[in-house]
């Protein structure tokens, strides 16, 4: 476990650089190998130059640079790796002080820096030259004024000494693209003043093309997050909002065909024009029309436009290359497989629709950063994944081989070795450096009689300006370029599972349940919101894609950001449903223990909906709601409900806004509803009214009877009509 412990720490960027400043700064004159000579010739030299930087405050003089190197070779991976970590003040080999094979700097003032270059022959040397690995470097010596102190700095690198032979070796290099990835709580890709600096000139992203440009005339492999294209496809479209438009591509929802463009043919007369076919990231919805739309702003439209040349360069790079995709947001398969399965197959998934789109041929790919993979991890992963593990993952060398047979799956090891650079007090990730190192672990391996290729993945954000130091590696004649997918086509050596260790620190570095659980409420929420709106939307995936970036093992070292942008994005979620409103009611009173009331639904959202509205009460009442209710996009209505009380008196209602399986989407109303009491005394007087009318009604009826029977005979006269006034009838 020793190297194991002393290769790991060293594979990210910022604890190799840290180291080398951090040497850098204690010598008051900093040493820097631009070249060298980069395998040990049986006779002849060994070419070197470079820099020398006074950092101090005071001037020197009589700077003189002397070659250094060690006796006796190194002869094992894990000795190299031993040697790598020693501190930068350890002695590594004596200084060459012949006439000729220094160079000498007269003045060197404070901040100055000054070239050198010096040929040494290799009998000067104090290597022995027999086949293996020798420190070789550069010592500087100077004289401060006026004190005259003697000061002195130093670089150290690797040298290879090659057996003799022709016997060559086979060698990979991968070129990761993976990056934190988030979104804001409205579905924007975030941080874009950080991505703006990485698409600039010398940033991240230009300079991993600009890496892939000085790797062009060799074989090397793209290992990709599809998040990081994904986002960069966002920007090109002026990074737009989480959208609940309709989704076109579904039957009824799609649009209505344009007019076709006449244009001539070539008899003169008008012909349409074909349409184009273009595959999307996403599925297309609907849009506002040209005069909703905002103009960008100038960052905006140059952000756009630096993100769409980024692609377009990409596409060229990855053109006859390999490209192996990692699962959507550069996932932590150790931790979802251990707290949510499913986030594996959603990341794998996503990954492939997004690889599809782009029209970039891709491989599926399993390689986790630190390249330690749980054991579980590994047995979810489908057979055709090609997964890559660093070759530090067993507790002692298992295989020589960089093709394994393990838990079932093809496994290629790359080289923690290689990849954690060359030793202090120069930056581990330095260009040269790694060069060397690479070389060294590919001669060790000759010295063998390996013919395991060495497989370098470079670490992520590794661009320098000179990155085409490390690929004039590949101009060494013993050293073949190959690709990933042909070193995972070699034949495979068994390892047994208990040889592969992931400790109890391993999986404590895994991202948290509580990101799976933050992870799973947004994904209810988008849910919830998808089954609201009344047709059919791409919501779910993009939340999908903005949950998934929060599981990425980019987010390890500060889980807790990436859970507040899950909170972020499910509150904004719940902003919009809560927009989906019941206006409330003052006070209602029923006539009666039975009635009906009327509320108002608002509908807050740009798109039409589907809600239910649930009433109750204190249980002494019953109240009868209208049903699933539709909302046009803005739109008010008139809700009736029946009201029953079993009881006169006060009753507390309440009104909740539910989607159509009733889970509350936010917003209520709560108010009193009076039923009035009507007394029996009420009922008894009102019966005795009636039957009082009734008796004096009969009893007039029964006198104009009888006052009939006793009336005299009309006479003769009083038969005869008088004459009446004109009636006019209204």
């Amino acid at each position: 476990m020793t190297v194991l412990a002393a290769v790991l720490p060293s594979l990210g960027l910022a604890g190799s650089a840290g180291a080398g400043a951090t040497a850098a700064e204690a010598d008051p004159l900093v040493v820097h190998i631009d070249a060298l000579t980069a395998v040990l010739p049986r006779r002849g030299s060994i070419d070197i130059s470079g820099t020398v930087t006074n950092t101090s405050g005071a001037d020197f003089t009589r700077v003189n640079l002397h070659v250094i190197s060690s006796a006796s070779p190194i002869e094992t991976a894990r000795s190299l790796a031993e040697s790598a970590a020693t501190p930068a003040e350890d002695f590594v080999g004596p200084r060459v002080t012949d006439d000729g094979t220094f160079d000498t700097v007269d003045v060197l003032a404070p901040g100055e820096t000054a070239e050198f270059a010096m040929s040494v022959p290799v009998d000067l040397l104090e290597s022995t030259g027999e086949p293996g690995v020798y420190w070789i470097g550069v010592h500087a010596l100077g004289d401060t004024t006026p004190t005259r102190d003697r000061l002195s700095g130093v670089a150290r690198t690797f040298v290879p000494a090659l057996p003799r032979g022709d016997d060559s070796l086979e060698a990979a290099v991968i070129l990761p693209l993976r990056g934190r990835v988030w979104y804001d709580a409205e579905g924007r890709v975030g941080g874009t003043e950080r991505w703006a600096r990485w698409l600039a000139e010398g940033g991240r992203l230009d300079t991993a093309l600009d890496t892939a440009d000085a790797a062009a005339g060799h074989e090397h492999t793209w290992l990709v997050d599809p998040a990081v294209l994904d986002a960069l496809h966002r920007l090109t479209q002026l990074n737009p909002p989480r959208s609940l438009a309709p989704d076109l591509t579904v039957p009824g929802q799609e649009p209505p065909a344009p007019e076709p463009e006449e244009q001539p043919a070539e008899d003169g007369t008008a012909s349409p024009s074909p349409t184009p076919s273009s595959q999307t990231l996403t599925p297309p919805t609907a849009t506002p029309g040209e005069d909703d739309a905002e103009e960008p702003t100038a960052e905006e439209a140059a952000l756009a436009a630096a993100a769409q040349a980024w692609l377009d360069r990409f596409r060229v790079s990855t053109t006859d290359r390999t490209v192996l995709s990692l699962p959507f947001g550069d996932l932590d398969v150790s931790a979802a497989v251990r707290h949510r399965p499913q986030r594996y197959d959603d990341a794998r998934n996503r990954s492939a629709q997004v690889m599809a789109a782009l029209e970039i041929a891709a491989m599926p790919a399993l390689a986790p950063e630190n390249g330690v993979l749980s054991p579980e991890a590994l047995l979810a992963s489908p057979r055709k994944t090609t997964v890559l593990m660093g070759d530090a993952v067993f507790a002692t060398p298992a295989t020589r081989n960089s093709t394994v047979r393990l838990l079932k799956h093809q496994v290629v090891l790359t080289s923690t070795g290689a990849q954690s650079g060359g030793p202090a007090p120069t930056r581990a990730d330095d260009p040269l450096a790694m060069r060397q190192r690479l070389l060294s672990e590919a001669a060790l391996r000759v010295g063998e009689g390996s013919k395991a290729p060495v497989v370098l993945t470079l670490p992520s954000g590794w661009g320098p300006e000179d990155a085409g130091a490390l690929f004039a590696a590949f101009d060494e004649p013993w050293l073949d370029p190959v690709s990933v997918a042909e070193v995972a086509d070699r034949s495979a050596t068994g390892v047994r599972s208990s040889a592969l260790v992931y400790t109890e620190e391993d999986a404590e570095a895994e991202m948290d349940a509580a990101n799976f659980l933050a992870a799973d409420r947004l994904a209810q929420s988008a849910t919830l919101l998808e089954e609201v709106l009344a047709l059919q939307t791409t919501v779910e995936q993009q939340v999908g894609d903005e949950l998934l970036v929060t599981l990425s093992q980019q987010h390890r070292a500060r889980p807790r950001l990436a859970q507040r942008s899950a909170a972020a994005a499910r509150e904004h979620i719940a902003d919009q449903l809560g927009s989906i409103r019941i206006e409330p009611i003052r006070k209602v009173v029923l006539s009666s223990d039975a009635g009906a009331l009327g509320a108002t639904l608002v509908n807050g959202l740009d798109q039409p909906v589907e809600v239910n509205v649930m009433a109750t009460s204190d249980g002494d009442m019953t109240l009868k709601g209208p049903g699933l209710r539709r909302l046009a996009p803005g739109a008010r209505s008139l809700i009736k409900l029946n009201a029953d009380a079993d009881r006169p008196g006060v009753h507390n209602v309440r009104l909740a806004v539910t989607s159509g399986s009733n889970v509350f989407l936010g917003s209520s109303a709560r108010f009193p509803i009076r039923a009035a009491e009507v007394s029996g005394l009420i009922w008894v007087v009102m019966a005795a009214g009636a039957a009082l009318l009734l008796s004096a009604a009969g009893l007039r009826v029964w006198r104009r009877v009888r006052g009939r029977d006793d009336a005299p005979e009309p006479d003769a006269a009083a038969e005869e009509p008088a004459e009446r006034p004109h009636e006019v009838t209204a």
